[in-house]
């Protein structure tokens, strides 16, 4: 179980909102499987040559490659690598964990694509080796945009596999 304050599901929820229909994304720290605070980060898709997309494959590089910069952030995200650094210091220097990811998905269901999956089995190599613990990866949708769903997983293996979330009230 997942533990995440009602303010932290509403600020995830108004992220997206501000930021669509482009994805928006950050991080979540905390302690114990319990969300303490959120980071919201810069998507800078749009800001990314077609050589940067290199990281993207198949049937999501090539969607990329047709749209324009701009259009690209509906789609797609890439979390500003600063940013995230600077995320990761603060999170430390308040003896808190990394406790996940969050994105949103603007025309498109709470699971994780097959890019999300690919993205974080990336990642994975990054957190072993910097012992950082086993994040969650957390999804917005506003597909149905009078009742956004969020959803948590575990991907482990390229399979996600749903978490509860437990809101808690402040």
């Amino acid at each position: 179980m997942f533990h995440i304050p009602s303010g932290i599901l509403q600020d995830m929820i108004a992220h997206a909102r501000e930021l669509a229909p482009h994805e928006c994304c950050g991080i979540l720290s905390g302690k114990n499987q319990s969300v303490a605070e959120t980071y919201r980060i810069t998507n800078i898709l749009a800001n990314m040559s077609d050589g940067d997309l290199s990281r993207f494959e198949g049937a999501k590089l090539s969607d990329l490659q047709r749209l324009s910069p701009e259009e690209r952030a509906d789609i797609a995200f890439q979390m500003d690598a600063r940013e995230m650094a600077m995320a990761q210091r603060d999170i430390r220097s308040k003896e808190l964990n990394l406790i996940g990811f969050y994105h949103s998905h603007t025309f498109s269901p709470a699971r994780p694509s097959q890019t999300d999956i690919t993205i974080a089995m990336e990642f994975e190599g990054y957190r072993q080796k910097l012992n950082l613990p086993e994040p969650l990866h957390l999804i917005v949708s506003l597909e149905h945009t009078d009742k956004p769903d969020i959803r948590a997983y575990r991907i482990q293996d390229s399979q996600a596999t749903e978490v509860q979330i437990q809101e808690i009230s402040e």
